[in-house]
């Protein structure tokens, strides 16, 4: 994506360090450890002329427990890193609906959190040109483990993870959820020529073929 003619990067943990995270000796950020990234993103122009980058972050089997992630194996509070991004005005989040910092730091909630300010970071910064950066969340509908709201303080607000998220996205199209199955059957499979590799795919994967939201 960061390359002329070229729209889709893997991992990818912003062009500068604007989450403030803490860097290594040898001075270098590393995608896919360490440093909040998504899985992928990708850059696209709309029909107005507004480029936009989307930062996807896929999911498949995972679960989560109710593990608190506030203070880092090495005894490092975590709020004090992101704290900056959290008290700006502009913060990406509704605050008016967080009782305190410390609900967020429950996966997924963590991750998304990290993300969202990655986003809002990188649209403040016109990053690769972009005017509008945003999130993409898919995960299959029939994973239902994951829609388990973590966060005690953060149940009341919904009755998934994806539910409670979208109400803490203070701009609602900075935030989007799509299923699995969705996003599959939406797939013009045959103009693209990947019909060999749908029958593989839907064979392998079942669940796919069925586009319950």
């Amino acid at each position: 994506m960061e390359t002329d003619g070229q729209y889709v990067s893997f991992e990818w943990i912003g062009e500068k360090n604007y989450l403030g995270e803490i860097i290594s000796r040898n001075s270098k950020r590393t995608r896919g450890a360490n440093f909040t990234s998504a899985d992928a993103a990708v850059m696209f122009t709309h029909a107005n002329g507004q480029r936009q980058i989307v930062l996807i972050e896929w999911k498949y089997t995972e679960s989560y427990g109710g593990t608190f992630l506030k203070v880092a194996k090495s005894g490092k509070d975590r709020t004090t890193i992101y704290a900056h991004l959290y008290n700006r005005v502009d913060c990406p989040l509704n605050k008016t609906l967080l009782l305190n910092f410390d609900d967020l730091f429950y996966e997924p909630f963590d991750q998304l959190m990290r993300q969202q300010f990655l986003a809002n970071e990188m649209e403040k910064a016109r990053e690769l040109g972009a005017d509008i950066a945003s999130v993409l969340h898919i995960a299959p509908a029939h994973n239902s483990a994951f829609r388990r709201i973590t966060s005690p303080a953060l149940r009341p607000f919904g009755e998934s993870v994806i539910d409670v998220w979208k109400k803490l996205v203070r701009t609602p199209d900075r935030f989007t959820s799509v299923s699995t199955e969705q996003l599959f059957s939406k797939l013009p499979i045959e103009r693209l020529g990947l019909t060999k590799w749908w029958e593989y795919v839907s064979t392998r994967y079942a669940w796919l073929n069925d586009g319950t939201p």
